[in-house]
């Protein structure tokens, strides 16, 4: 079922989402490359390489957030604009729960940093922190696609089904005696 779209001026363009994605790109590839040294990042920015560590990981899974955060923002905009499928508003409701699972491993990992005594300091010291952040980026993937499929159907970009599509008229000259 798909919904009449929204008159798509009334809709911002997603540009702030998007651009906010592409920094967060940036953040997580940084990061990501100097987890690879981290001797040299510990010894350029004064910390002990554990506390790299411990800083690089929070970075990285900000850049991860970020980026996340905007691709679901940006194509929920969209799916707006073009009116919103059942398909699209399932996208948004994974992606939202995927990027809120992010946060919640991102802010035990931040807690931990600064040496809060937190049950969340449990968290960041077991399996359950990388299971929890490989199925937080399933489900945001998910939704994405969701939001993808979404905004496929809600422009018909495919077409109507053969189900849904309504027959041709039957001419006269056509109709059996």
């Amino acid at each position: 079922m798909t919904a009449s779209p929204i008159d798509a001026r009334r809709i911002r363009s997603p540009r702030g989402w998007l651009g906010l994605a592409f920094l967060a790109v940036w953040l997580y590839l940084i990061s990501q490359l100097l987890r690879i040294f981290p001797a040299g990042t510990a010894d350029a920015f004064g910390l002990t390489v554990p506390e790299a560590r411990q800083v690089l990981a929070i970075t990285s899974g900000l850049g991860q957030i970020g980026l996340f955060a905007g691709l679901v923002a940006a194509l929920w905009r969209a799916n707006l604009a073009a009116g919103v499928s059942d398909t699209g508003i399932r996208g948004l409701g994974l992606g939202l729960a995927g990027v809120g699972m992010l946060t919640l491993f991102e802010i035990a990992l931040f807690v931990d940093w600064i040496r809060v005594a937190s049950p969340l300091t449990d968290l960041t010291r077991s399996p359950a922190l990388d299971a929890g952040i490989i199925t937080g980026t399933a489900v945001v993937f998910a939704g994405l696609a969701s939001l993808g499929v979404g905004l496929a159907r809600a422009v018909d970009l495919f077409g109507r089904s053969r189900a849904a599509a309504v027959p041709p008229p039957v001419s006269r000259s056509e109709e059996p005696s």
